[in-house]
């Protein structure tokens, strides 16, 4: 009987060599993945590099030993230094809206809205702060919030509200008027609740063609349509105005969490050049990286000053201006923000607490 031969070209695998194979293929899946995460970060940093960054005086506070009032369990301090308010788990940051104005005129903070990132509970939280508060300015005569900015820009509008209202403001962002519309029409448009009134407004001055007119009731808006929305002065007051940018600001936002990579994509490239911040690279790739987290918190609002805790004024030399209780709105503030009650406020006053 003849001997089988063994088939040629083929040999028997061994332990060594399967070990090879399991080693080269490990290797071969570790490279694509640095590949792909090299690529991601090199493109995240062409992003962040279209960003105006500025360094300025505004920083999160430092405690020192006085000022620290408790830790938690993972030894994050919450603080009082300096009569602001501040919570390691907390992140501030004040969204300004400027007025257009001619090149080299700083304008004027046309919308002022704080975003809070409560990671301690949890939760979004945005604040409205109304333009025609009657404040003091440091180093200025007083005169309504939105001067402020006039004055010293984003630097001494911070300075301002924390002087004012005793919390800390950890990072601002300017944003242009050309950047929201852009944010909007990338998302396709944003849905949002209007009255009749608030529509034929929105037909008349928007600027958007006679194809999308609007009517009252749930309404899908483009760009345009939902930024002179958010600027409406003809119906109600100031109140009424700041109610509709924390709608709008809303609505972005439920659009994001549905958005696909692509369209997110678009809409940073460009409007990254039209954002101007104090935030770090570091700070802004950490929120990138956790923000279908923070998306998903739930949100509430919140208007300062709130009901009952003002009264409306006419000041000589600067017009209607809403004079404030400003230690009755700390306490609110806090109480929104920290969910800490200083416990002097008349629980009668009214509040303008929206939950959602």
């Amino acid at each position: 009987m003849k001997k089988k031969e063994p088939t040629k070209g083929r040999r028997p695998a061994s332990g060594k060599g399967k070990r090879a194979v399991i080693l080269n293929v490990a290797i071969l899946v570790v490279s694509l993945v640095l590949i792909t995460v090299g690529g991601t970060l090199v493109y995240a940093d062409h992003l962040l590099g279209r960003i105006q960054f500025e360094t300025d005086p505004v920083q999160s506070s430092t405690p020192d030993n006085s000022g620290v009032t408790s830790f938690d369990n993972m030894g994050n301090s919450k603080y009082v230094v300096n009569g602001l308010y501040h919570d390691d788990k907390i992140l501030n940051v004040l969204l300004m809206g400027v007025d257009d104005y001619q090149a080299n005129d700083k304008g004027r903070s046309d919308s002022m809205l704080m975003v809070s990132l409560d990671r301690r509970h949890e939760k979004l939280k945005m604040t409205s702060f109304m333009r025609d508060m009657y404040v003091s300015i440091p180093g200025h005569q007083a005169n309504k919030l939105t001067v402020a900015y006039s004055i010293g820009g984003p630097a001494l509008t911070v300075q301002t509200i924390e002087n004012g209202f005793g919390v800390d403001i950890d990072r601002y962002v300017l944003i242009s008027n050309d950047s929201f519309n852009k944010i909007i029409d990338r998302l396709g448009g944003v849905t949002v609740e209007i009255t009749s009134a608030e529509a034929r407004l929105i037909n008349t001055y928007s600027g958007e063609s006679s194809s999308k007119r609007l009517t009252g009731g749930l309404q899908h808006m483009t760009g345009r349509q939902a930024h002179y929305y958010s600027r409406i002065r003809d119906i109600g007051n100031d109140y009424e105005r700041t109610l509709r940018q924390r709608k709008v600001l809303q609505a972005i936002i439920d659009e994001f969490k549905t958005s696909d990579l692509g369209t997110i994509n678009g809409i940073l490239y460009d409007v990254l050049p039209l954002v101007t911040t104090n935030m770090t690279k570091n700070e802004i790739l950490s929120l990138a990286t956790n923000s279908l987290t923070y998306l998903n918190y739930p949100t509430s609002q919140n208007r300062i000053p709130v009901d009952g805790t003002f009264d409306d004024q006419s000041i000589p030399g600067v017009g209607s201006s809403l004079v404030v209780n400003f230690q009755k709105n700390h306490e609110k503030l806090v109480e929104f923000i920290y969910e800490e009650n200083l416990g002097s406020s008349d629980s009668s006053q009214g509040s303008s607490f929206e939950s959602r």
